[in-house]
C-alpha cells in the first residue's frame, strides 16, 4: 500500500511539473553563433563592467548575429561578477527592436509597449524574459550561441 502512495505522488508529481515556461516570448527561432573578443572589438568597451554593445551586422566576426529582423544581439558585461551575458535585441511580446536605456544601468527598453529589460536579472520586465543566447567562455573570447 505504501509503495503504491509513494508511485502514485512521484508520478503526480512528474505530470505537474513538466510543461511550458512561464515567461512569454513570441520571438520565432532563428540561428545566432559569434564569437567575441572583448579586447578588441566593439571599441574595447565590454572590458569594462556593466557596458552594452549591440551587434551590427549579420556577420560580425563571420558568425551569424542579426538575430530576428536584423534586430542584432545585446551583448554587456555585468556588473558584479567577470560575466558576460547576451540577448535578442528585440522585444519578446510586441517584436520591435529594443533601445538601450543607458549603459551604466544594464537596461534595454521598448518603445511599443514601455517594458524595461533588466539586463543584470536575466533580463527580466515582471513575467516577460528576452530571449537569452547562451556563452562559451574560451581563453581570449566567448562564443555567443542559441
Amino acid at each position: 500500500m505504501r509503495i503504491k502512495y509513494i508511485f502514485f505522488l512521484t508520478f503526480l508529481f512528474l505530470l505537474l511539473s513538466c510543461g511550458e515556461s512561464k515567461y512569454e516570448n513570441n520571438i520565432p527561432y532563428k540561428r545566432v553563433s559569434f564569437n567575441v573578443y572583448p579586447l578588441t572589438d566593439f571599441n574595447k568597451i565590454l572590458t569594462a563592467p556593466g557596458q552594452i554593445a549591440v551587434t551590427g551586422s549579420c556577420n560580425h566576426n563571420g558568425g551569424q548575429s542579426c538575430g530576428y529582423k536584423d534586430h542584432g544581439v545585446i551583448v554587456c558585461r555585468m556588473m558584479e561578477s567577470d560575466s558576460y551575458a547576451a540577448y535578442a535585441a528585440t522585444c519578446p511580446i510586441d517584436l520591435t527592436k529594443l533601445q538601450i536605456v543607458n549603459d551604466a544601468v544594464l537596461k534595454a527598453k521598448c518603445s511599443k509597449c514601455n517594458r524595461t529589460f533588466e539586463l543584470d536579472n536575466n533580463g527580466l520586465c515582471g513575467n516577460v524574459r528576452l530571449l537569452a543566447y547562451r556563452i562559451m567562455p574560451h581563453i581570449q573570447y566567448f562564443t555567443v550561441t542559441n
